[in-house]
C-alpha cells in the first residue's frame, strides 16, 4: 500500500489441529485518512467489503475518516485508545524535554505499554465492543473485511490475535504474527525514549495473556464471559477462517 501504514493479512498461520488460516480474508492495518487513489484500487482488488474502524472521536479528529472504495461498509467500534486513556497525543508537544523524560524514561515508557496492552483485555467495554466485533466478522457477505484503528498496533493487535487464538493458533504463531508490526515503523521517526510507544513486544502480549488468565482462567472462559460468545460462534469462526 502507499499510504496505508502496516496493512497485512491474517492467514497462513497453522492450528494445533493441523489446519490452516486461509489467506485472502481478513486483513489489518493502520487507519485509512490518507489512503491514495492506488490504494483504493488495492482495496478494491482485494474485494473488500466491510471495515471496521476501531477509532475513537478524539482518532478520527486528529486523523480525519478512513477514506473507503465506494460501496465498502464501514462499522464504527469506537474504543478508547489504551495507550492513549487521557489524552497523550495532545500532550506530546506541550512536553519539554525534561518532562518526556520524567514521565517516560527509565523504563516507564516500557511498563505504560504493558499496562496499555493488558487493558486491551481487561476493559469490560472493550471485551464486549471485541465480542460485537467477532460477531461482525461473522455476519453474512462481511469478508473480505479489513480492521484497523490508529497505528494498526494495539487496540487492532488484540483484535488479531483474539481472532488466531480463537481458531486454535498457537500462542508462538500469534505472536510471531503480532511482532511484524515492527516491520512496518519508520525508523528515525521516534527516539529511543519513545520508541516503547511505537512498537510492539511480546512483553506487552505475555501481559494480556497474563491478565486473561488471572482474570478468566482460559482463553476459552475469556471468550463466553468477558467477549459474550458461545462455542457456536467458535465454530462458525473456525469453518469462516480455517481451510
Amino acid at each position: 500500500m502507499e499510504s496505508i501504514r502496516n496493512f497485512r493479512p491474517l492467514g497462513g498461520q497453522t492450528t494445533v489441529d493441523g489446519r490452516r488460516v486461509r489467506t485472502g480474508l481478513v486483513y489489518r492495518s493502520a487507519h485509512l485518512a490518507e489512503a491514495s487513489d492506488a490504494d483504493l484500487g488495492a482495496l478494491i482488488d482485494l474485494g473488500i467489503c466491510t471495515v471496521f474502524d476501531f477509532r475513537n472521536q478524539g482518532d478520527l479528529a486528529a486523523e480525519g475518516p478512513n477514506r473507503l472504495p465506494v460501496g465498502v461498509e464501514q462499522v464504527s467500534l469506537p474504543m478508547a485508545d489504551s495507550a492513549n486513556p487521557s489524552g497523550l497525543r495532545e500532550n506530546f508537544a506541550a512536553f519539554s524535554a525534561e518532562e518526556l523524560e520524567e514521565r517516560f524514561g527509565n523504563g516507564k515508557a516500557f511498563q505504560w505499554m504493558k499496562e496499555a496492552s493488558a487493558r486491551s483485555v481487561s476493559d469490560p467495554v472493550r471485551s464486549s465492543q471485541f465480542g460485537e466485533f467477532v460477531r461482525g466478522v461473522l455476519a453474512p457477505g462481511a469478508v473480505p473485511l479489513l480492521f484497523n484503528c490508529s497505528a494498526g498496533k494495539d487496540r487492532t493487535g488484540w483484535a488479531a490475535s483474539l481472532l488466531l487464538l480463537a481458531v486454535g493458533v498457537p500462542e508462538q504463531q500469534v505472536v510471531d504474527h503480532y511482532l511484524e508490526t515492527n516491520q512496518h515503523v519508520a525508523p528515525g521517526r521516534y527516539g529511543e525514549l519513545m520508541m516503547p510507544l511505537a512498537i510492539v513486544h511480546e512483553d506487552y502480549f505475555a501481559e494480556q495473556m497474563r491478565v486473561l488468565v488471572d482474570t478468566w482462567g482460559s482463553f476459552d472462559q475469556y471468550w463466553n464471559d468477558a467477549l459474550g460468545l458461545d462455542d457456536g460462534h467458535r465454530v462458525a469462526l473456525r469453518d469462516l477462517l480455517l481451510d
